[in-house]
């Protein structure tokens, strides 16, 4: 379930526990952007009950918590892990959003036995693909949310590197 908010005296309400994710989605009704990726961030409230999922509607202008976080672009997605920011997504990337969430989600019963496990043949109990996925994953979210500046600055770097190579 997605709760609506509008002021940082509820989001304190949502984040008094340090260890649970709190995922703040700034959208406005007239967004086209924000409106495509709106069922993607309600599907994945409902697939990540364990997880808090806000949405602060910016449609009538900005507000105190627009402010304290300096959203810039529509949508935001800021992900607070207790009260400090964790992470932030500028712009509708329903692929970088979902690795977010699974990357800074942790699971609702992590008790006593959260490791991986042992088969009988010693082998660990979950697939080496599965953890390659999400680090690709990861992997794309970073480069997607890379300033254009640092990504000319690296393709640079790289042709200086390439270039003296030869």
């Amino acid at each position: 379930m997605v709760a609506e908010i509008s002021t940082a005296a509820q989001l304190k309400e949502l984040t008094t526990d340090a260890s649970k994710l709190t995922v703040i989605d700034f959208t406005a009704s007239w967004c086209p952007p924000c409106q495509a990726i709106k069922p993607i961030f309600e599907g994945l409230a409902n697939d990540n009950a364990h997880v808090n999922f806000v949405k602060v509607d910016l449609s009538e202008g900005t507000n105190e918590l627009a402010t304290e976080y300096s959203v810039t672009a529509m949508p935001t997605f800021i992900f607070l892990v207790g009260d400090k920011e964790v992470h932030r997504i500028r712009g509708a990337n329903p692929a970088g959003l979902k690795s977010a969430v699974a990357q800074h989600a942790k699971p609702a019963s992590a008790g006593a036995f959260s490791g991986q496990g042992q088969t009988l043949s010693g082998k660990g109990g979950s697939s080496s693909s599965a953890s390659t996925y999400n680090v690709s994953n990861s992997l794309t979210a970073s480069w997607s949310n890379t300033s254009p500046q640092a990504k000319v600055l690296i393709a640079l770097c790289a042709a200086y590197v390439f270039f003296w190579l030869i």
